[in-house]
């Protein structure tokens, strides 16, 4: 029964990986180039929305960090990539 709430909690942690690779990949770092804005954007106001944007990614990272190490220490049946 333990074995089984360690798989739960190991494949819990991976989604949760994913999860956060996710939003990384496929929402933040998307918006941070400027092709994918109108060109009717003024650069000084990409650049603020660009600033915001890196903060998250960074969040995003550190999270990422989180979740790994949480993986290492209590889901000893998955790894993270």
């Amino acid at each position: 029964m333990a074995e089984h709430k360690q798989d739960t909690l190991a494949n819990f942690l991976t989604a949760a990986l994913d999860m956060e690779d996710e939003i990384a990949s496929s929402i933040y770092k998307d918006y941070v180039n400027a092709k994918n804005w109108p060109k009717t954007l003024k650069p000084e106001v990409f650049q603020k929305i660009s600033e915001y944007l890196n903060v998250l990614i960074e969040d995003t990272q550190r999270h990422r960090k989180i979740i790994a190490g949480l993986i290492k220490q209590h889901g000893q049946n998955s790894k993270p990539q």
